[in-house]
């Protein structure tokens, strides 16, 4: 194979997995940073232990890591001595944190590509064991293909290092979600600090994102059934999260259009819905409430998601 060749299948390598790195980052920015972010603190680094402050912290700074090795990986300094070797042993950890998750029997989404790409951990093992080989070849097969630069110039250095850092310590404000849950009497609710009456004979309790489909879809429902059956369905209550850390009034007045009719409701921030809702559920949320007390819960557009048919038989009993 001619030099020429050879540098080509380099430079298509570094390529790729630059480009890998650069969709892995920015799967954990979607649908947007305060929601990405936020989900792959609770859902995924919360589901390994690291919580509170430290995943925050750890959140960032491996989609930083993510992007700033997308850039070196295109870029000449030291590719063979530092670049390439600390991609593979970060992949390498990877790998074999997956690997131990498929072996415990863990199926759903692991978090590597965030909500954008769904994998599970062994899916996620067998793409990093691909990255891993592909990045062997330029330091085996195609060593003499390219050429490392070590005059890397201090002022980028400086400058990559700074963009990190700032990157990191960039924490979301709001409500902490470490607050011990409070004491609930028969009769209230935890949820009156929102609606007031919602402990009064029956509610719907709600929880959506307002540019979800599935809640759309739901909300649209809800609507039908109370035209339906007027006297029957009980009054519907929604907590909306924020997705746009600025009230999604632009969203919500589209939720709404798009339902024919608006309910009752209160927009929550990321960090104070986490708590309420979605850190252990997924969307629509919907609890039928009698008196205050939980009666029903669908949850998620698989296996517990709403039934009109459950909710009626349900309202239906008197027990």
């Amino acid at each position: 194979m001619s030099e020429k060749n050879q540098k080509s299948i380099v430079w298509a390598i570094r390529i790729f997995v630059s480009l890998v790195f650069i969709l892995s980052a920015y799967a954990k920015l979607y649908p947007s940073p305060l929601m990405g972010i936020s989900t792959f603190e609770v859902k995924y680094l919360g589901g390994i232990g690291i919580k509170g402050d430290l995943a925050k912290i750890a959140s960032r700074l491996i989609i930083g890591l993510e992007f700033s090795i997308a850039i070196l990986l295109l870029l000449p300094y030291y590719l063979k001595k530092n670049v390439i070797p600390t991609t593979i042993a970060l992949l390498s950890v990877f790998a074999i944190h997956l690997a131990m998750q498929a072996y415990g029997g863990l199926a759903s989404n692991c978090g590597c590509f965030g909500d954008l790409i769904p994998m599970t951990p062994l899916q996620a093992m067998f793409k990093n064991l691909f990255t891993i080989g592909l990045l062997l070849l330029p330091l085996t097969k195609f060593k003499n293909a390219f050429e490392d630069s070590k005059n890397i110039h201090p002022i980028f250095h400086i400058g990559l290092s700074v963009s990190l850092l700032m990157f990191i310590f960039i924490l979301p404000q709001g409500a902490s979600t470490n607050q011990p849950p409070k004491e609930i009497k028969k009769g209230e609710s935890q949820y009156s600090i929102y609606f007031d009456d919602v402990a009064e004979e029956d509610k719907l309790l709600c929880f959506f994102s307002p540019t979800c489909e599935h809640c759309m879809a739901t909300g649209k429902e809800l609507f039908e059934l109370k035209n339906k059956y007027p006297d029957l369905i009980p009054e519907v209550r929604v907590l909306f999260m924020d997705e746009e850390g600025s009230g999604s009034v632009n969203e919500i007045k589209q939720y709404f259009d798009f339902v024919g009719t608006e309910f009752d409701y209160k927009v929550l921030t990321i960090e104070e819905f986490i708590p309420l809702f979605w850190g252990d559920h997924d969307f629509p949320g919907i609890k039928f409430l009698r008196v205050g007390e939980e009666r029903l819960f669908f949850d998620g557009s698989e296996d517990n998601k709403f039934d009109a048919d459950k909710l009626i038989e349900a309202i239906k009993r008197t027990d």
